[in-house]
C-alpha cells in the first residue's frame, strides 16, 4: 500500500487530498514557494518542502526539481491535484523513470488528451462529435485568418494544454484575431508552459456537460453520473451541480456511452472527466480532463463516494469493483466557487490578507478551502479561496441550501463574489433550470450591486458603527471634550460622520432621535432615511427596519473605526473617519495610467512620445492567471513609461503618463 505521499499543488485541493490522506493513514508531504510559506496546506502537512520563488514556473511547474524532492523524501507517489502538472506527461514519465507512482492515468492516455488539438482528432477519427475547428501550430497569420473566415464567427481561441478558462477568448470579427491570439499563447505559456493554440466554431448559447469516469487497471470503467458547469465567467466555471439538470434520458446514456468509448480509446485509468458542450439535444465532444476536477465534490455527494480515495487506490493497482447500489444517484447538489474578485470590475482580483473568514457549519453542507482567517490571498496564483457545496434532497432544495450559506458566509479583508454568487442562486431563470455558458452576461445586471445598493450598505454600516458606540462601555461619558457623540448641553444635534468606502470619503448628517432611532441623509440631501434598531446588545447580528422593509446583517467592528457588515452576501468593508480627520495623501497624478491590481507586466506596447488613440491598450498585467489592460483614457501623446517586461508591480504603480494632443 501506498504509505507516504508527495502533493504538488497548493491552496483547498492540496488540503483537500491532505484529508483524504489522513483518513486512509498514509502519510503526506507538501511543496510550497515563498508566498505560500505559512499558507494552511503547509500546517496541514505531515511535512513540508520550500520549492523555489512565487511565480509558478519558478516552483509549482518546475517538475525537475518536484521529482528531486520526491526522491529526497522516499515517497511511494504523487498526487498533482489539478492545474500546475496534473496533465504533464513529463513530469509523469520522469516520475516512472525514478519508480515513484504518479496519482493520474498512464502517460500515454495523458499524452492522447493533453493537447487539445490530438484530442480533437483522436475523437473526430473515433466518431465522437466535434465542432468544425483547426490547430493553429505551424500556421502562418495569413493562413489562420483564411480559416477562420471558411468556418466564421464567432469564434473560440483555446490554449491546447490548457485548462481552467485560461488562454481561451471569443474572436467576433476578424480585426480581432492578431490581438487576442497573441493574449492566449502569452495566457497558455504562462499557465502552462505552452502556447499551442486551438481554434473552433463558438457556440453562443451552449450548456457545458461533463461526465465523470473512473477507470482502474483491470477493465473496469465506471460512469459516475454527470455535471452542470454552464454558469461561467471568463470561461471559467462559478457554480457547478449533479446530476446536470434537464437532460432526456437517451440523451444522458448516449453521453455517458460516448464517454466511456473516450476512456476505452485511450486505456485510461483514474478519475477524469469528458467535457462537451451541449445544444438542441447535440453534443459535441470538448475535451477530457484526466486529472481530478475543481467540481468533483458534488459528484462525491450524490454518490457517497471518495475521489481521491479511488484514486490512489487505482495508483496502487486494486480492484475497483462499484456494484448498483454506489452507482444510485441521490439527492442533489451544487458547488459554489469564492473567488477574491470584484465582478463589477470585470472580474478584477482583489488579493490581500483576510482578517476574518467564517463559513456556516451545518451537516448539508461541505466547505473545500484553502484559507483561515489570517492568512494572505497571493497575486501570484488562481484566486479561488474556497468551495462552499450543498446537498439537498432534490434540485430546489440544494439551491435554498447553498444560497442560505453563502449569505452567512462572513469574508473581511478582501472583496470576494459572494454577493454575486447568492445572485445567481436566485435568480428565476436559475432556478428554472434555464442555464447556459452565456447566463452571466445575459442577467448581468441582475448580478451586481447598484448605486442604490451601494448607498444602502453605507448607511448600515453608520448605523452598525453607532451601534458599538452606544455598546461601548470603555467610552468616556464624563468628559465632553473627548466626546465624540457629540456632546450638547442641553440635546444632542445632528453629527456629521465621514466614512471612507472604495477609497473615496463620504459625508453623512446623522441624528439621534431615541436610543432605537437614527436619521441620516448624504452631505446636504434633503433626502432623510430612517432606520429603526431591533437587536440584541449581545449579537453581531443586526436588524433594522428601514422602508417599512425589516433588513437583517452581520457586523465586525474593528477599533470601533474598521466595520464590516454583510448582507446575504453583500459585503461592505469600511472606514470611520475621525470629524477632524484630513487626508493629505496625493491622489495619482493627472494623466497618470495606474496599476489596477499588483501583478507582473506581461507586456508593453508603447513608447516614449508615442501618439495613441483613446481605448488604445498601454500596458498588459497579469495577476491571479488572468491579463488586465490598461488603456488610454483619452487620445494623446505618451509621455512617459515606467513599466519594463516581466517586473512585479504593486497595485497603483504608475505604468504610464500621458498628456492631451
Amino acid at each position: 500500500m501506498i504509505k507516504k505521499i508527495l502533493i504538488a499543488n497548493r491552496g483547498e485541493i492540496a488540503c483537500r487530498i491532505i484529508r483524504t490522506c489522513k483518513f486512509m493513514g498514509i502519510k503526506t508531504l507538501v511543496i510550497y514557494s515563498e508566498a505560500d510559506e505559512h499558507s494552511l496546506h503547509v500546517r496541514e502537512s505531515d511535512e513540508a518542502v520550500f520549492i523555489g520563488e512565487s511565480p509558478a514556473d519558478k516552483s509549482y511547474l518546475n517538475y525537475k526539481k518536484i521529482v528531486k524532492v520526491a526522491l529526497e523524501n522516499k515517497v511511494d507517489a504523487v498526487h498533482p491535484g489539478y492545474g500546475f502538472l496534473s496533465e504533464n506527461p513529463n513530469f509523469a514519465m520522469e516520475l516512472k523513470k525514478k519508480k515513484i507512482k504518479f496519482i493520474g492515468p498512464s502517460v500515454f492516455s495523458m499524452k492522447s488528451m493533453s493537447l487539445k488539438n490530438d484530442a480533437r482528432s483522436m475523437m473526430e477519427k473515433a466518431g465522437v462529435p466535434v465542432l468544425p475547428g483547426f490547430s493553429a501550430d505551424s500556421l502562418s497569420y495569413e493562413q489562420i485568418v483564411k480559416k477562420c473566415e471558411n468556418i466564421g464567427f464567432p469564434l473560440i481561441i483555446k490554449a491546447s494544454a490548457g485548462g481552467g478558462g485560461k488562454g481561451m477568448h471569443v474572436i467576433s470579427k476578424r480585426e480581432e484575431i492578431k490581438s487576442k491570439l497573441a493574449g492566449a499563447k502569452r495566457e497558455a505559456l504562462s499557465s502552462f508552459g505552452n502556447d499551442s493554440i486551438l481554434i473552433e466554431k463558438y457556440l453562443e448559447n451552449p450548456r457545458h456537460i461533463e461526465v465523470q469516469i473512473l477507470a482502474d487497471n483491470h477493465d473496469n470503467i465506471y460512469t459516475l453520473s454527470d455535471r452542470d458547469c454552464s454558469i461561467q465567467r471568463r470561461h471559467q466555471k462559478v457554480i457547478e451541480e449533479a446530476p446536470a439538470p434537464n437532460i432526456k434520458p437517451e440523451v444522458r446514456k448516449e453521453m455517458a456511452l460516448q464517454a466511456k468509448r473516450v476512456a476505452k480509446n485511450i486505456a485510461y485509468s483514474g478519475a477524469g472527466t469528458i467535457e462537451f458542450l451541449f445544444e438542441k439535444e447535440s453534443f459535441y465532444f470538448m475535451e477530457m480532463n484526466t486529472r481530478l476536477q475543481v467540481e468533483h465534490p458534488v459528484t462525491e455527494l450524490i454518490l457517497g463516494l471518495d475521489l481521491v480515495e479511488l484514486q490512489i487506490r487505482v495508483a496502487n493497482n486494486e480492484k475497483i469493483i462499484l456494484d448498483d447500489d454506489k452507482l444510485k444517484i441521490k439527492g442533489h447538489s451544487i458547488e459554489a466557487r469564492v473567488y477574491a474578485e470584484v465582478p463589477e470590475e470585470d472580474f478584477k482580483p482583489s488579493p490581500g490578507k483576510i482578517s476574518k473568514l467564517i463559513f456556516p457549519n451545518n451537516k448539508y453542507l461541505r466547505v473545500d478551502t484553502g484559507y483561515v482567517s489570517g492568512d494572505e490571498v497571493s497575486p501570484y496564483y488562481d484566486p479561488m479561496i474556497s468551495k462552499i457545496i450543498s446537498y439537498g434532497k432534490d434540485r430546489d432544495d440544494a439551491i435554498t441550501k447553498l444560497s442560505g450559506a453563502i449569505s452567512n458566509t462572513h469574508l473581511v479583508g478582501i472583496k470576494s463574489n459572494l454577493n454575486f454568487l447568492y445572485k445567481i442562486l436566485n435568480v428565476a431563470a436559475f432556478k428554472d433550470k434555464k442555464i447556459s455558458t452565456g447566463f452571466i452576461n445575459k442577467y448581468w445586471h441582475k448580478l451586481v450591486p447598484n448605486r442604490e445598493n451601494m448607498d444602502l450598505l453605507i448607511q448600515l454600516s453608520i448605523a452598525a458603527y453607532l451601534k458599538t458606540r452606544k455598546s461601548d462601555k470603555n467610552h468616556s461619558h464624563i468628559d465632553p471634550w473627548s466626546n465624540d457623540r457629540n456632546w450638547r448641553h442641553l440635546e444632542n444635534d445632528s453629527e456629521e460622520i465621514s466614512i471612507r468606502c472604495d477609497k473615496k470619503i463620504l459625508n453623512y448628517m446623522v441624528k439621534n432621535i431615541d436610543y432605537n432611532k437614527v436619521i441620516m441623509s448624504e452631505g446636504n440631501d434633503k433626502k432623510k432615511n430612517t432606520f429603526t434598531y431591533l437587536f440584541d446588545e449581545m449579537s453581531d447580528d443586526l436588524s433594522l427596519i428601514y422602508k417599512n422593509n425589516k433588513i437583517d446583517f452581520y457586523f465586525l467592528a474593528f477599533n470601533n473605526k474598521t466595520i464590516y457588515i454583510n448582507v446575504k452576501g453583500n459585503s461592505l468593508t469600511s472606514e470611520i473617519i475621525n470629524k477632524y480627520y484630513m487626508d493629505l495623501s496625493s491622489e495619482s497624478s493627472v494623466g497618470s495610467m495606474d496599476a489596477p491590481v499588483p501583478g507582473k507586466i506581461a507586456k508593453v506596447f508603447v513608447k516614449k512620445n508615442q501618439i495613441v488613440k483613446k481605448g488604445d491598450v498601454l500596458v498588459i498585467i497579469e495577476a491571479m492567471k488572468m491579463e488586465h489592460s490598461i488603456t488610454a483614457p483619452y487620445s494623446g501623446k505618451v509621455i512617459k513609461v515606467e513599466a519594463i517586461e516581466g517586473e512585479q508591480v504593486n497595485e497603483g504603480f504608475t505604468v504610464a503618463q500621458m498628456e492631451v494632443k
